[in-house]
């Protein structure tokens, strides 16, 4: 498939969030289709692809930059997405004072006293939301050495919207005695009390608001990179993107603790689309090259950290990466601090079905060998890693096997299978 030019001179267009809106095409990204001696080279680079040691920075182009410069920034992001899956992002258009608040909201939160934090707890949520302790958390069955609260869209529970409210939880209220397994993952986030950490609310939504846009954005670079339309995604989301963010912190592990608690987050795949994360200067983030190696993903000053989720990679045939991570504890001792971040995850509606292309743009070159299966993962222990395409249950699959306590408390009538998938249990007789 190939798509000419019907861009105008001037400003870069905005992200459209409505499906509704007219396909703008993408300009063609020249392929990169070496001949000769440069064929050779470019066979024995390809082995060399995904074995990166150390992460990109991209540097966004201005809202306002010249077709040229948006070419060029989409070239760039072409070949990282496809070898590395994660990136450094510069030029955001967040601004620190945003950044700042809400990594002091964060910490104001985690300096209070446990029995307040607990107020909030998970376990009251079906939906998942709010405070988890330290060590209730786990990827493939081992505890993560963080303490963190999880939040998603604000939404009523299901079975109590009606009009707008049902349209925002992104829902259909009018068949809702028969509603997807993944709707346990629709209801309200759980927010600490204004007066005891103040403002908290409100910095942490100013980030997350901001960070929406940022990846409305991102996603119509995504899709020029790959010399599609610029909204080649958005009936993907429908202007209802079913967006995950939580604030973290990981504290030192302790003195001889075991080496599932070295562990702030264990080795996984996000399972949305695309993930920013901002992180303080303690650090401790690894990305797993193609060789199996982790790379640290050092905090740099002014910057986000990307990455490509797992419906991007199944989307894409496998040409963009959802590449492993992890988070490691830094080792304990008098005043080790703990490490402070706050990811966010623009996914896809919860009803979307996310399928491979049928074919890639001709325009596209593979630098590394094209994957056999791109809709599973060796992560997440001995049962595999199943990439769900109807993305509802993708995200349930991932929340479920996190969270086991919220699973037996509320959702005793749902089973976590080998693969990640999650179904009703059957009815005893």
């Amino acid at each position: 498939v190939m798509y000419t030019s019907a861009l105008s001179r001037g400003p870069c267009p905005t992200a459209s969030t409505s499906a509704s809106t007219s396909r703008v095409r993408a300009r063609r990204i020249a392929p990169r289709r070496p001949s000769g001696d440069s064929q050779r080279a470019t066979e024995a680079s390809a082995a060399a692809t995904s074995t990166f040691s150390a992460l990109p920075v991209l540097h966004l182009p201005d809202e306002d930059c010249t077709p040229e410069e948006e070419e060029a920034f989409c070239v760039r992001l072409r070949d990282v997405c496809h070898t590395v899956g994660f990136f450094y992002v510069a030029n955001h258009g967040i601004t620190p004072k945003v950044t700042v608040d809400v990594l002091e909201a964060s910490r104001a939160f985690f300096a209070l006293p446990h029995d307040v934090k607990q107020g909030i707890a998970n376990v009251n949520s079906p939906a998942f939301r709010g405070y988890v302790r330290l060590g209730a958390e786990n990827t493939a069955g081992r505890p993560d050495w963080r303490e963190q609260i999880e939040m998603g869209v604000e939404a009523d529970a299901p079975g109590d919207e009606t009009g707008a409210k049902a349209d925002t939880a992104g829902v259909d209220a009018d068949t809702a005695g028969d509603r997807p397994v993944y709707d346990v993952l629709v209801g309200p986030n759980q927010w600490p009390e204004e007066s005891a950490c103040p403002g908290f609310r409100r910095r942490v939504t100013a980030f997350l608001d901001d960070a929406a846009s940022l990846s409305r954005r991102l996603m119509e670079l995504l899709a020029l990179s790959l010399d599609l339309p610029r909204d080649f995604f958005d009936d993907d989301f429908r202007g209802r993107p079913n967006v995950q963010a939580k604030i973290a912190s990981c504290p030192s592990a302790p003195e001889g603790s075991p080496r599932a608690s070295s562990f702030g987050v264990g080795a996984h795949t996000d399972s949305g689309y695309l993930s920013l994360l901002l992180q303080d200067d303690v650090g401790g983030l690894q990305v797993q090259n193609g060789d199996g190696e982790w790379i640290d993903a050092r905090p740099i000053d002014g910057t986000l950290v990307v990455n490509l989720g797992e419906m991007l990679q199944l989307r894409t045939r496998g040409y963009y990466l959802a590449t492993p991570h992890r988070v490691v504890s830094k080792a304990s001792g008098a005043g080790s601090p703990s490490r402070l971040s706050v990811p966010y995850f623009w996914n896809p509606r919860l009803d979307a079905v996310i399928e491979p292309m049928e074919s890639l743009p001709e325009t596209l070159t593979w630098l590394r060998p094209e994957p056999e299966d791109v809709a599973e993962t060796g992560l997440h222990g001995s049962g595999g890693n199943r990439l769900i395409g109807e993305y509802g249950f993708n995200a349930l699959k991932s929340l479920a096997r996190s969270h086991p306590e919220v699973m037996a408390r509320h959702h005793p009538d749902l089973e976590v299978m080998r693969d990640g998938s999650v179904v009703r249990r059957a009815p005893r007789r």
